[in-house]
């Protein structure tokens, strides 16, 4: 049942007090309680995933010290004199490319261009809240004269009804995730001198081989590998205000159509920790927590069927599409929300009237 459709209904039933042409002597009150999980729930997750540079280095120019997981090309004693340096250093001998610039040959360094802020993202479809209690109240205002009944000497009636409703959700989601890092790959031009053989390092006050000290850049990527849990756990006090109408279908089963307003107290926690491996870099863990209360309005609209065991006493079973405004949690850049545009209470009960 969409959101439209729901309001439809409620709007109908909030209206029959003004459509009855007539209403029976008002009857008592009845109370109940039963049990009520909440199928349909989803959680997102997002932005668990958190990567910082190691290796952060300047845009390519002249005149600059550059750190590498491999290597380092620095400014040395001379200034750079002419754009070159003899202050570099590379660690294999992988890294050395003598067909480069045309074959005046180059030295490769690898670095990190990016972070990786805010990425993983997963939705957890048919959440349930299996721990789920209510005590309800029905309020019966008459008979609905003009609607005819199916049942003879029963009339089709309507009331009042509140409830209270407790359930808890708790949804745990560990599956891994893939984002992508930033990567770049310099080129320092050896101007046709042959490199020592790696490892090699250069000094400060020289002399030694000469490179280029401005770097040709390459972009590219890497996979980062996330992986962790998150966790989000809310308990949910809800409270319903509406109507019913109880339409006969024999002489002791009534179908049960009701609708109203939602206002629910949500109390939850999101925990999360995530670890992310990148090839080349060490692997770096992240995490938060978050706790908060919040109102939630909504509206609600419920089919259901009453079994009257005897005059006092009955047994009610529904079916209920319960809508509420999302529940949001933020805990260091993460995101948890849990919705409810598809949420539905089962819900099964005895009501005794007094």
């Amino acid at each position: 049942m969409n959101a439209s459709t729901a309001r439809f209904a409620i709007a109908a039933l909030m209206m029959m007090p003004l459509a009855a042409s007539s209403l029976a002597e008002p009857g008592q009150w009845s109370f109940g309680a039963g049990y009520a999980p909440i199928v349909g729930l989803r959680t997102e997750f997002s932005g668990f995933g958190n990567f910082q540079n190691p290796f952060p280095v300047p845009a390519p120019g002249g005149g600059s010290d550059y750190f590498y997981s491999d290597g380092s090309v620095q400014v040395d004693s001379s200034g750079n004199a002419g754009g070159l340096t003899n202050f570099w250093s590379y660690n294999n001998a992988a890294q050395y490319d003598p067909a480069a610039f045309g074959g005046a040959g180059a030295i490769n360094y690898s670095a990190f261009g990016s972070g990786l802020s805010g990425a993983g993202s997963v939705v957890d479809s048919n959440v349930a809240a299996p721990v789920g209690f209510e005590l309800h109240g029905y309020l019966d205002l008459g008979a609905v004269s003009f609607l005819p009944s199916l049942v003879e000497g029963r009339s089709v009636s309507w009331g009042l009804r509140t409830g209270l409703q407790y359930a808890r959700v708790s949804n745990t989601n560990d599956a891994p995730q893939v984002g992508s890092v930033g990567t770049i790959t310099d080129s320092f031009n050896l101007g046709g001198v042959i490199p020592p053989a790696a490892p090699y390092i250069g000094t400060f006050l020289g002399p030694g081989p000469l490179l280029g000290d401005t770097p040709t850049r390459t972009n590219g990527s890497s996979l980062a590998a996330i992986s962790g849990y998150r966790n989000l756990d809310v308990h949910l006090y809800v409270s319903t205000f509406g109507s019913y109408l109880a339409l006969p279908v024999t002489k002791k089963l009534d179908v049960m159509l009701e609708g109203g307003a939602v206002l629910a107290l949500a109390n939850g926690t999101y925990k999360y920790e995530s670890t992310v491996a990148v090839a080349g870099a060490p692997t770096q863990v992240s995490g938060g927590s978050k706790s908060s209360t919040r109102l939630l309005p909504g509206v609600y609209s419920s089919v259901g069927f009453a079994w009257h065991v005897t005059d006092k006493f009955s047994v009610q079973s529904a079916v209920r599409y319960q809508f509420m405004r999302q529940f949001t949690l933020n805990a260091n850049g993460s995101n948890a929300n849990l919705c409810f545009d598809s949420a539905l209470v089962l819900s099964l009960s005895a009501t005794y009237k007094y």
